[in-house]
């Protein structure tokens, strides 16, 4: 009989140990979100209701697995006011610690070029701010949201600057 319970407790102790690792790889790895920036953002059609702006996006990816995307939306703030957005459905994969330059374009309406020029004409400003937020669209993650913020410091553009 103590050779059945020791048969019985080592059976016990291997079903025990399976099912301990099965769970450990069932846990997904953790996965750190992507950095989004902008990287250039330039007038590429310039119409009098609507201007389109051809932006570089650049996607970088801080794990140790690659990461497809299927498309993303964007918008661009400029001095806290909405400026442009877009959308892309370009398919691609963020290599495991790697990035990729996206080409893309946004769209701004009369409005946001007015209120900009407006917002200029009272006072050259010494520094512009940016925001680029949206989100990703990944097969395997679903939908990834970003928010990057920067600015611009124009003070040495200034007219009356002799360096």
């Amino acid at each position: 009989m103590e050779i059945h319970m020791r048969r019985a407790a080592t059976q016990l102790s291997v079903t025990l140990l399976l099912l301990a690792l099965a769970a450990c790889a069932a846990v997904p790895p953790r996965v750190e979100p992507l950095w989004v920036t902008l990287a250039d953002l330039r007038p590429a059609k310039i119409g009098l209701l609507e201007q389109e702006y051809a932006l570089k996006i650049r996607v970088q990816n801080p794990n140790e697995m690659e990461i497809p995307m299927s498309g993303l939306s964007y918008q661009v703030d400029l001095n806290g006011k909405p400026f442009a957005k877009g959308v892309s459905r370009q398919s691609i994969t963020v290599p495991a610690f790697g990035e990729v330059l996206l080409d893309v374009s946004a769209v701004s309406g009369l409005s946001g070029i007015l209120e900009q020029l407006s917002a200029m004409r009272e006072a050259v400003p010494q520094r512009i701010t940016y925001r680029l937020q949206g989100r990703l669209a990944s097969p395997s993650r679903g939908s990834v949201p970003f928010d990057q913020t920067g600015s611009l410091d124009l003070s040495g553009f200034a007219a009356g600057d002799q360096r």
